[in-house]
């Protein structure tokens, strides 16, 4: 007990010494920088832009400071080294990609505040079968379908202890490193980054490209655009991580079985009847979910000789969605008056990466705005000489590394600006080169501080860090190849 309190202490001091160090680091590089001149052909406000972003980098990796906090930076950097005043500053943290990103939170608490997702999880699982490989694929399913509408940390939060009893019943003892509990608790965090891809709200990646296109070059993706990449995406990555996590890493002995499916199945029969507030939260998502696909079709709709939806966005959707929560009831068998939502529970959603989004766009704006990109795009200018399918492998390649140690965040939203200086300069789409940089964001599958679900599913001690990187590696090269391929085949169709 003394020994293990002595570890807990240890790493404890080592996480606050990496803090203390990440905040001097920061404030430091950036200042350090600005006593050299800028370098030929850069304004000395896109030079302040640089010390800006490596600032926020350093902030956002180590944590210095809590991550919405640093998201404010560009709030008073920005308008300070005149790219800016603070009215142009600001308006990307009211983006209506923001409130779209905001608007989802809210309405995914109530599957939260009723347990449904663990009540759809287990459905999934359990359906699979009780052999070990059909139950990674399960979870696997059942983590991916869940992270298309809910966070991918909530998602694997949720999954993570039902994963360890599921192996623990398979091998007895839940040991660290033990194949199947690695394999189960990797699909679990595996399936909650790939299946972020499927929907515009997914992942905050998605939705920085989304708002991206639409505020620097005019192009609006909808919810069913996205969806009709984002699945195919799904459809194929997942069978990726399968086939690594049983075959090519973990490597599931096909002999090995247990009573799995049992213990998923006396989960799911301890949740009992699905109660009315579960009822009425899953027919009012699912109509959110549902006005969300079909909404372009709505906007041309003709009702009398009116068209009453033609002004309907996908944010417009998210903020009534947000606000139905909050009206309707949520059924006899609980107190009266009480709603399927109330702000005790929405006030809980993730309010730092609502300013993460916004501190993003305002820094790719201060990047666009200060030239740093057109000035970066022309040092880069070679590449767009090269085939498309090379330049998508090459940008797929770089940004699923880069994440693996800079938040997913902080790699689109440094990378979008310089790509639109690119295209703007060899008359490239735009599109080409953007989505593989969000669906590439998602898929860093090596390190714990590369992703939430990464670092959740480190946190239970059963999987070492070599192990997550040696199977990690296998899935992202995989992952490299498929997104270039589908991507390159796929997008000429969706946005042509």
């Amino acid at each position: 007990m003394i020994l293990v309190k002595d570890q807990i202490d240890s790493e404890t001091k080592s996480f606050h010494s990496a803090k203390s160090i990440g905040l001097w680091a920061g404030v430091g590089v950036a200042a350090l920088l600005q006593l050299f001149p800028a370098p030929d052909g850069l304004s000395s406000e896109g030079w302040v832009i640089v010390s800006l972003a490596l600032w926020m980098a350093i902030w956002w990796i180590t944590e210095a400071v809590p991550i919405g906090v640093t998201s404010l930076l560009p709030i008073v950097i920005v308008p300070l080294s005149g790219v800016l005043p603070i009215k142009e500053a600001v308006v990307p943290y009211s983006s209506p990609i923001v409130l779209l990103l905001m608007g989802g939170f809210i309405a995914a608490k109530s599957i939260e505040k009723w347990n449904l997702h663990t009540r759809l999880a287990l459905n999934i699982v359990v359906r699979v079968g009780d052999h070990p490989k059909a139950l990674i694929a399960g979870f696997l399913m059942a983590s991916a379908v869940l992270s298309m509408w809910i966070s991918n940390t909530a998602t694997t939060i949720m999954l993570a202890p039902i994963g360890l009893s599921v192996a623990r019943a398979i091998t007895g003892e839940a040991k660290k490193n033990d194949g199947l509990v690695v394999a189960v608790l990797l699909a679990i965090a595996y399936g909650a980054s790939i299946g972020g891809l499927g929907t515009p709200v997914g992942t905050p990646t998605n939705l920085i490209v989304i708002g991206y296109l639409q505020e620097f070059a005019q192009y609006n993706i909808d919810f069913a655009q996205w969806m009709s990449i984002g699945l195919p995406m799904v459809a194929v990555m997942l069978p990726a991580a399968w086939f690594v996590l049983t075959h090519w890493g973990a490597k599931i002995a096909s002999d090995e079985h247990g009573r799995g499916g049992g213990v998923v199945q006396e989960r799911l029969d301890a949740l009992g009847k699905m109660s009315t507030p579960e009822f009425r939260t899953l027919i009012t998502f699912s109509v959110i979910a549902i006005l969300w696909i079909v909404r372009r079709p709505l906007n041309g709709l003709e009702l009398f000789g009116a068209t009453p939806f033609q002004y309907l966005t996908d944010h417009i959707i998210a903020i009534g969605g947000a606000i139905l929560m909050f009206v309707v009831p949520a059924g006899k068998s609980t107190e009266k008056g009480t709603k399927l939502l109330d702000w005790d529970n929405a006030k809980q959603i993730p309010w730092e990466v609502v300013l993460l989004f916004g501190g993003g766009l305002s820094l790719a704006l201060g990047i666009s705005e200060s030239g740093l990109a057109l000035w970066l795009a022309t040092k880069m200018g070679g590449l767009t000489s090269a085939p498309t399918l090379i330049l998508i492998l090459v940008l797929v390649s770089v940004v699923i590394f880069s994440t693996e140690i800079v938040s997913n965040v902080a790699t689109a939203t440094a990378t979008l600006p310089i790509l639109g200086a690119m295209a703007g300069n060899s008359g490239m789409e735009l599109t080409t080169l953007a989505v593989p940089v969000a669906m590439a964001a998602s898929c860093a599958f090596m390190l714990p501080m590369a992703t939430g679900p990464n670092a959740i599913v480190f946190g239970t001690g059963r999987v070492s860090m070599s192990r997550m990187a040696s199977i990690g590696l296998k899935l992202n090269i995989l992952g490299v190849g498929l997104i270039t391929t589908v991507l390159y085949w796929l997008m000429p169709i969706v946005f042509s």
